[in-house]
């Protein structure tokens, strides 16, 4: 005959096992959103650093053959057209861009272009001294809405270019002013603002 001595055999209950596994999925649902969020921040990232790079690529260019060169989107794949959430071939790029002697590093999730007063993209441009405004373009999300970041170099009157693209946005206000030569991220876009 067995005795009971009160002792209980190695294991878990059923509820112990369940309290373990409602808070794991409690952690779960903070974290994943969380985790998304920072992977499409940093996919975002690469926007600022391609203008910085394709602004300095335009300056140099202007500094020998005093004019901006503007270029149409390039590699057209985010205007109208599915999630960029996955990275695309930059060869169009370097091809488009190979005047002012820019590329970016590796694979792209962005669309880039140049409007300047010769050539504003279908965009509004003030006529006069040149000037460029350098744009990136992406739906990383997937949810239809474009990020969209600008650089935008003005000429010596502080008249700029606009985008030339989703409702011809000029550059966001900071706190001096509006926001020239930094990359600088729309907020307010035509259809509704983008998370990223």
């Amino acid at each position: 005959m067995l005795k009971n001595s009160g002792y209980r055999s190695g294991g878990f209950t059923l509820i112990e096992l369940m309290i373990v596994v409602t808070i794991i999925g409690i952690l779960a649902s903070v974290a994943i959103p969380s985790f998304i969020s920072y992977q499409l921040t940093s996919k975002r990232a690469e926007a600022y650093s391609n203008l910085s790079a394709l602004s300095n690529a335009q300056k140099t260019y202007f500094a020998e053959f005093n004019i901006f060169v503007a270029t149409a989107s390039e590699p057209s794949g985010t205007l109208g057209v599915a999630p960029t959430s996955i990275t695309r071939d930059s060869s169009s790029i370097n091809t488009a861009f190979a005047a002012v002697g820019w590329a970016p590093e590796g694979d792209v999730f962005f669309d880039y272009d140049t409007a300047t007063n010769t050539n504003p993209l279908g965009g509004t441009c003030a006529a006069g001294a040149p000037k460029f405004t350098s744009s990136a373009y992406g739906d990383l999300d997937g949810d239809g809405f474009l990020s969209i970041i600008v650089f935008a170099h003005p000429d010596l009157i502080g008249q700029f270019c606009g985008t030339g693209q989703a409702g011809d946005r000029s550059p966001p206000v900071g706190g001096g002013g509006l926001r020239f030569d930094e990359p600088a991220r729309l907020l307010s876009i035509a259809g509704g603002p983008d998370d990223f």
